[in-house]
């Protein structure tokens, strides 16, 4: 299922415009906005979460139908959630990336969330995924990019 990529406003790219402010190292940007989400944000619980994906949880759901073309890994595919949220009864997998416009990590994100989600033993429908930058806000559902429903 193809996603769709909208554009949008909204707190994070506050939050990010007033943690960039902080800092005048470009080098220390990506750390700057997490620790200003973490201070910050009553949403935020967590930054820099370490998530991994093996070759088993790639099996189970595939077992599952999710389409997920990723085959035989000897060793687990491993990551760090820049930003994770709770809000609006979802979990929010946020990565902070500099020119937002100019990137498109969907598959980066959607693995992300399929390793939280098996570590955590939760629906992937309850996560939503997002990338952002100080102007723009990109947003999907994880499971829209590896779930087709019937």
């Amino acid at each position: 299922m193809p996603i769709i990529n909208k554009e949008k406003q909204n707190h994070a790219n506050k939050l990010a415009k007033l943690a960039l402010e902080t800092t005048k190292s470009k080098s220390k940007a990506h750390e700057a906005v997490e620790k200003f989400f973490l201070i910050n944000d009553s949403t935020t619980i967590a930054c820099e979460i370490p998530v991994y994906l093996t070759n088993d949880d790639i099996k189970y759901f595939q077992k599952r139908n999710f389409k997920i073309n990723l085959e035989n890994y000897t060793i687990p595919i491993t990551g760090h959630i820049d930003i994770l949220q709770i809000r609006n009864g979802l979990i929010h997998i946020l990565d902070y990336k500099p020119e937002a416009d100019k990137t498109s990590p969907i598959e980066q994100l959607t693995i992300y969330a399929l390793a939280l989600a098996s570590r955590t033993k939760l629906a992937l429908r309850d996560f939503k995924c997002a990338w952002f930058d100080e102007n723009s806000y990109y947003e999907f559902f994880p499971l829209h990019a590896v779930y087709e429903k019937n």
